[in-house]
């Protein structure tokens, strides 16, 4: 900068005219440049665009298939059957055999040490202990001797066998059901097809992997993707679809598995759940069109593919499938080492191949578009289409991008051909013209650069202040900026947290969510729920016998212990107060069952309370009043809100408690009616309910 203002005003005059002549020529270049480019371009925006929207419509119709599937698999009268006599054949298989010897349980503890660890371990990269997976059950032992071990098929054809030859119901039952769901497999392809009865017991699937005829309340399978979709899909009615997404599943060998689930029932009886273990390779199918990338017009580095919420890729990555040499050396510096073991064992790139970047981050905050200049997975600049999936159970987004340099290759031949023709002189005053544009733009660059670090999440970030022109003021007022934004940004997570913290302890979950989207007045109104009033007696005794910090620690536990098993059952707490406690089943979800599940909450609760005592080797009482018809519910107050439930069916439920006696349950007579065939019930007189009206009561035998 100096030594241009000692120039003479001859040579700035001189300077200028070179300027204004080179100029001219590298306007006209640079347009011709420009309008090749933005031709090319668009024409691959409009095929990118095209290509992702066809692609997420067949996904997102790929999806809604398997529910339709499953919905109306589930409703089947076969399968109706299915459900019901597997699941009872399942339970009585040790009434038709003795016990599982210890030739059987050795055979079958060889079959998981040399067929099951070996591989499990290869695919996961880590030491697996067979013990660990080994069903604990004498009934799983045995199933599983029978139909993995003795099963002469090799392991991944142990499906082939429809009959163990054991002569058991349960193999009279597998003899008729398996040719029909082995057909539904095969005509659907889903990986594997599964029967859940209500104690969480796999009472068949068609596969045969080593989750056949195990727990998913217990044992090395209870935290499952299919123990997850399992619970949700047992607490709903008929027709709902629970759906989990991928993750590693240890009986597939540690391979990437998604499950969808759906209730059975007949009537108004739950009979169990089915589920499904969907396919990678039909979405691999679906986003690759058979490995025809260049006939979908994406090139030779083109590709569509789906990214999970968690910013893991969801299908298989085109390089991987093309060039897997090629592809471990282009990841081995991003993606994890234990990764990259899992991607050479597996071949497959799902839930093992991180992919981060804007178009990324713009398809899951809602956004559908472009971007330009991005950075894929594979660190290479690339054009990306992003839009977030509606896939109802998970949180995708698909992404067709295809690199800037195969893209932009005919133009940037044709800007290799303008360099080469100019002169020296040009090519000298176009560096020097460089090299000033860099030097007067660095600041304006570096608090570019600063701002794009900031957008792209991180916090702290400061430009250094290289002058004390404008330029210089506002890099102090970006980092002014960014520090009092991260000030705010923490303080802001703090009270949100605590506000939803706080919520969630006073509210019920569906009330939380109401208040939480600004909601403050609720009012709902139920023709059909089941009220339960539950008195815990003797704690004013144990009050005046122990510390009352103490007194309260056990009360706590007891109430603690009662909330977990309400989630459980699938009721809503509405409120303690004192020693009582209000509970309600069929308010925020409409329920067939909410008797029953307010009854077999009642019955769990007494026996909560009785491990409580035994623990703490106190002598609390549980005394349960139940009525059921017609509630009003809703918050109430403004400075303090509180969520209450009211009407005669409250008020009756709490006569009836009252009328109760320690460690039983009363129900009134419109609970007995509706189970009197599950329930044993004994009349226990007439109480006075309300506004002088008498009704009947009953003891539940338990």
């Amino acid at each position: 900068m100096r030594g241009f203002n000692r120039l003479s005003i001859q040579s700035k005059l001189m300077t200028m005219l070179l300027a204004v002549s080179i100029g001219s020529i590298g306007v006209i270049a640079y347009v011709g440049y420009l309008s090749g480019r933005d031709a090319i371009r668009s024409g691959v925006v409009k095929q990118l665009r095209g290509l992702r929207s066809s692609k997420a419509s067949q996904i997102e119709s790929y999806f809604r298939d398997l529910r339709s599937e499953l919905e109306v698999l589930s409703s089947t009268p076969s399968t109706i059957a299915a459900m019901g006599e597997m699941a009872t054949a399942f339970s009585s298989v040790l009434e038709d055999v003795e016990t599982v010897d210890a030739a059987q349980s050795n055979q079958l503890r060889q079959f998981y040490n040399n067929e099951f660890a070996p591989r499990l371990a290869e695919n996961t990269g880590s030491a697996v202990n067979a013990d660990t997976f080994l069903p604990a059950s004498t009934l799983s032992r045995y199933l599983q001797h029978e139909y993995l071990v003795k099963n002469p098929n090799p392991v991944g054809e142990k499906q082939k066998l429809d009959n163990a030859g054991d002569e058991t119901s349960y193999s009279t039952f597998h003899v008729r059901y398996h040719p029909i769901f082995k057909k539904v497999l095969d005509e659907f392809g889903y990986y594997d097809l599964f029967l859940i009865d209500n104690n969480a017991n796999i009472v068949y699937s068609v596969f045969k992997e080593v989750d056949f005829a195990t727990s998913l309340a217990i044992g090395p399978y209870a935290r499952s993707a299919l123990a997850e979709v399992y619970k949700e899909a047992q607490k709903q009615n008929s027709g709902y679809i629970a759906i989990a997404d991928f993750s590693f599943y240890q009986p597939s060998y540690g391979e990437p598995a998604a499950f969808m689930a759906t209730p059975i029932y007949r009537g108004t009886e739950l009979l169990g759940v089915m589920a499904i273990q969907v396919p990678v390779n039909e979405i691999n199918s679906v986003m690759t069109e058979e490995g025809n990338w260049e006939e979908d017009g994406l090139g030779e580095t083109g590709e569509t593919f789906l990214v999970g919420s968690d910013k893991l890729m969801r299908s298989d990555s085109r390089l991987l499938i093309e060039a897997p040499e090629e592809y471990l050396e282009t990841v081995d510096e991003d993606v994890p080492a234990d990764a990259i073991a899992r991607i050479q064992a597996l071949g497959t790139s799902v839930l093992n191949q991180p992919a981060n970047g804007d178009a990324v981050e713009q398809a899951f905050a809602g956004q559908s578009g472009i971007a330009d200049n991005v950075e894929s997975y594979l660190g290479r600049q690339v054009i990306s289409a992003y839009a977030p999936l509606d896939i109802r159970g998970v949180d995708w987004a698909i992404i067709s991008e295809i690199d800037q340099s195969e893209i932009f290759q005919p133009i940037t031949t044709f800007a290799q051909r303008v360099l080469i023709a100019a002169t020296g002189l040009v090519f000298v005053i176009t560096l020097l013209s460089l090299w000033l544009a860099k030097a007067f733009l660095k600041p304006v660059n570096l608090l570019g650069e600063g701002f794009r670090r900031l957008s792209s999440g991180h916090k702290e970030v400061t430009v250094p202040v290289l002058a004390g022109d404008e330029l210089g003021e506002l890099a102090k007022s970006f980092n002014h900026m960014v520090k009092k934004n991260r000030k705010t940004r923490e303080l802001v997570f703090q009270k949100t947290q605590e506000t939803e913290a706080l919520l969630l302890n006073m509210f019920p979950d569906s009330v939380a969510k109401r208040l939480k989207r600004g909601i403050q007045s609720i009012a709902d109104e139920a023709e059909s729920v089941t009220v339960l009033f539950a008195n815990i007696l003797n704690f004013q005794k144990l009050t005046e016998e122990l510390k009352p910090q103490k007194a309260i620690e056990i009360l706590n536990e007891v109430v603690s212990a009662l909330d977990e098993s309400t989630s459980t059952h699938g009721i809503e707490k509405i409120k303690t107060t004192g020693s009582e406690y209000l509970a309600v089943s069929g308010l925020s979800v409409a329920r067939l069952d909410h008797s029953k599940r307010i009854l077999d909450f009642a019955v769990e609760a007494i026996r909560l309370v009785g491990q409580v005592n035994r623990e703490r080797q106190v002598d609390l009482k549980l005394r349960i009043g139940i009525h059921t018809g017609s509630v009003m519910a809703g918050t109430v107050g403004r400075q303090r809100l509180i969520y209450d439930v009211w009407g005669d069916t409250v008020v009756v439920a709490h006569h009836v408690q009252s009328a109760a006696s320690a460690d039983s349950i009363f129900v009134s007579k419109a609970v007995a009616n509706n189970l009197v065939d599950i329930y044993e019930l004994e009349p226990e007189g007439e109480i006075d309910a309300r506004r002088g009206e008498k009704i009947s009561i009953f003891r539940v035998r338990i």
